[in-house]
């Protein structure tokens, strides 16, 4: 996500009066953003251009300036692709001018739960005349250790006309750790992403993605979504979010766990003075492609994200705090076997926080990244109750 900040430059005038000496005070303050993204002080350049944006979002090289700073604060683990910077309107504009950025990240950490299994090594059976408890295979069984992640991003994206612009978003990543099996995984997302800009301030978006990921050494997971958003007027601080997603999931040779889901989501995005907030609630239906245990689903979620600067502590660096919160039903008996036929329910609660800061005494383009995440899954049925708290410390390289 991009960290939209509030600026506190005074207002310059109306956006049809400005004479030359305002174009030129305009020019001077789109050149010393232009050099406050050359120093890397993406975080400054941001502040300085939004509320020039606002006023005049004609401005030559502005919005140009604007979008590498939100690209230079961009963190790799944000996904709200749906909320982009204006596109460039200084320099060549042509359909065929792809602008392209990236980012490598390589972390190591530990994890208490690295496989997410369940929290008990043991599960109940209640069989028709009698319960019995076995012990779960040592695989399916909890395993705490440490774990090397690696992750490789690349940005492209072009404006197609007036104030529409396409971007692409690929990703590769990689975890290894002492064990095999469920606690070591591949994959790869890849995203592609229409935003119409509209006057006044509002967006309507559309995006496609594919993901796949490998784990427990030859199972494949396939997930194909779509998602429409609009974002709303800016009131005070506040713009507000409807969409609609859509998702295929696919188990390769397992068709059992072959689904789809369709859901509606609500949200606002705040940027305060204070940081930068979001909030969004997710509620859908998951139907089952074929006799999945369990059935249909009924889920919800909820999202909430706040973004602060830090440059007391040091200068260009933020932090990041995020909180997520699902609930998901059954429609049918999960197994006769499981809580006496009961129908699952699951309630699960994350809690994030992640810090990232410039070292600039390494390279330019070089950031520190240190996260800290607890997860705790409840159900009615033991097998499904999870939790898990981990860190990580690495770098990214961004370019």
């Amino acid at each position: 996500m991009a960290v939209l900040l509030l600026c506190t430059l005074p207002t310059i005038g109306a956006a049809n009066s400005c004479d030359q000496a305002c174009r030129q005070q305009i020019d001077g303050l789109v050149h010393q953003a232009s050099t406050l993204n050359n120093d890397k002080r993406y975080t400054e350049a941001a502040d300085l251009l939004e509320r020039l944006l606002m006023e005049y979002p004609d401005a030559e090289g502005a919005a140009q300036q604007y979008s590498r700073a939100l690209a230079g604060l961009e963190s790799p683990q944000d996904n709200q692709p749906l909320v982009q910077a204006e596109p460039s309107k200084q320099g060549d504009t042509s359909p065929h001018n792809w602008q392209t950025s990236g980012d490598l990240q390589v972390r190591g950490g530990y994890s208490s739960n690295l496989n997410q299994a369940p929290t008990q090594p043991t599960i109940q059976l209640t069989l028709p005349d009698q319960t019995v408890t076995l012990e779960l295979q040592q695989e399916f069984q909890r395993q705490a250790g440490l774990g090397i992640e690696t992750q490789l991003s690349m940005n492209a994206g072009r404006q197609l006309a007036d104030k529409l612009q396409w971007q692409i978003r690929g990703e590769l990543f990689n975890r290894e750790t002492d064990y095999s099996g469920y606690a070591d995984y591949q994959g790869a997302n890849l995203l592609s992403t229409l935003m119409q800009q509209w006057d006044g301030g509002a967006e309507t978006g559309a995006a496609l993605g594919f993901n796949a990921l490998r784990y427990g050494g030859d199972t494949y997971l396939y997930t194909t979504q779509m998602m429409l958003r609009h974002i709303g007027k800016k009131g005070a601080y506040c713009k507000p979010q409807t969409g609609l997603d859509v998702l295929w999931q696919r188990q390769h040779q397992n068709p059992l766990l072959d689904s789809r889901y369709t859901g509606l989501m609500v949200g606002v995005l705040c940027d305060t003075r204070l940081g930068f907030y979001s909030a969004a609630i997710n509620a859908g239906w998951d139907w089952a492609s074929s006799q999945r245990p369990g059935g249909d689903q009924q889920r919800t979620r909820l999202d909430m994200l706040g973004i602060w600067t830090t440059d007391a502590i040091i200068k260009d660096s933020f932090i990041k705090a995020h909180t997520d919160f699902l609930y998901s039903n059954d429609m049918q008996p999960y197994s006769a076997w499981l809580s006496n036929g009961a129908e699952r329910y699951l309630n699960r609660i994350g809690l994030g926080l992640d810090y990232d800061w410039p070292l600039a005494a390494i390279a330019d383009n070089w950031r520190g990244t240190a996260s800290v995440r607890w997860q705790n899954q409840n159900s009615n049925i033991s097998l499904f109750e999870t939790n898990s708290l981990e860190s990580w410390l690495g770098v990214r390289i961004v370019w």
